[in-house]
């Protein structure tokens, strides 16, 4: 066996089967990720805005038939607001509070509801809402899932992959 370091980490390696594999050990590690990243807000964020990143940034993520295929890429909803410029926590796998302001067409998550990625920047809406469904027709170019309400102000956040929509 053979320890090497790098990068301020130690690591072994070992021979099963004739296939050298190397070992991340040491006390610091740490296995387990994090369901919060710490961003830095690209503008002004309200408490529960959806974002995507760019770089370093926390940017309102949007599905709006028109955008850039990056604004469909959602990566969670802040955890708290934030001025431009400011670190903001965003919840990436994780129950996040919503508020009303963050909901296009109601004032409150319906339990047990899945939510979309809406096509106002930042927000969120239910597939079927007083503004119409999540379709191409109505001005939505992606269909992205964010997750799924557990209380009137909280979304257990799991979200997919974008799903391009074609009109």
């Amino acid at each position: 066996m053979t320890d090497r370091s790098l990068f301020n980490r130690r690591y072994t390696s070992y021979t099963p089967n004739g296939t050298e594999v190397w070992l991340l050990n040491g006390s610091s590690v740490s296995t387990t990720l994090s369901s919060t990243q710490n961003l830095l807000a690209a503008q002004d964020l309200a408490q529960g805005d959806v974002v995507f990143v760019s770089g370093v940034w926390a940017v309102p993520a949007t599905a709006a038939s028109g955008a850039s295929a990056v604004e469909y890429n959602a990566i969670g909803l802040t955890a708290t607001s934030a001025s431009q410029n400011a670190t903001v926590g965003v919840i990436l796998d994780d129950t996040a509070t919503v508020s009303a302001a963050n909901i296009v067409g109601a004032s409150s998550l319906v339990p047990g509801d899945t939510y979309y990625l809406s096509k106002y920047k930042g927000k969120l809406t239910r597939y079927a809402t007083s503004s119409g469904t999540v379709v191409a027709a109505s001005g939505y170019g992606a269909l992205v899932i964010l997750g799924t309400a557990v209380s009137a102000t909280e979304l257990q956040v799991e979200i997919s992959a974008p799903v391009i929509l074609v009109p």
